[in-house]
């Protein structure tokens, strides 16, 4: 990144490998409507970086390398959810609760443990990120057309859970492609 460049990152849990091949079975449930998200890219969101500077990458590599965090049970709570950030900004996208419109994300909930709350709690006040009403989850996929949210919320979803191996720090690179900045194991 050239001097005074600004990109986008963010902070994210990779999800265990076990759950990963799950939610790719649930992900073919749902292809002929649903753009997947690919496996290699399926994580919890801890935070985003807006606009970071290189100082602000290198603050944020700096921090999470140092981390000293147990590993969370990633556990699906059974809720889902659909909506987007980026639709959310065009004048005329409304949202629709019963319907899930084309370019939304398929959100899947994930349970709210204790030891992930720590993590991205620590993340956020470190680097000063706001994060209004944090609802971790992973991302199904993107919806190729309109459709009722209630086709979504009669998927079958995985039982398997398992602790999340590490906490990633990516640099977007495009919509659907991410470089890795830093990887932080985590201890069971």
């Amino acid at each position: 990144m050239a001097g005074g460049q600004r990109t986008n990152a963010f902070i994210c849990l990779r999800v265990p490998p076990e759950l990963v091949d799950d939610l790719v079975d649930v992900q073919r449930q749902c292809q002929d409507r649903v753009d997947p998200q690919y496996p290699e890219h399926i994580h919890i969101t801890l935070g985003f970086l807006h606009g970071a500077d290189e100082r602000k990458l290198d603050d944020t590599r700096s921090f999470i390398a140092g981390g000293a965090w147990s590993a969370p049970t990633i556990r699906l709570t059974g809720e889902v959810r659909h909506g987007s950030w980026t639709l959310r900004k065009n004048p005329s996208y409304r949202y629709d609760e019963d319907t899930v419109q084309k370019g939304e994300q398929i959100r899947l909930g994930i349970e709210h443990t204790p030891e992930l709350a720590r993590i991205q709690q620590d993340i956020t006040r470190y680097l000063d990120i706001v994060e209004d009403d944090f609802w971790p989850h992973v991302t199904l996929g993107l919806a190729r057309e309109d459709f009722p949210a209630s086709d979504v919320k009669a998927l079958r979803l995985p039982a398997a859970s398992g602790p999340a191996p590490s906490v990633d720090v990516q640099r977007e690179a495009s919509a659907t492609a991410f470089t890795l900045l830093v990887r932080k194991d985590l201890t069971p």
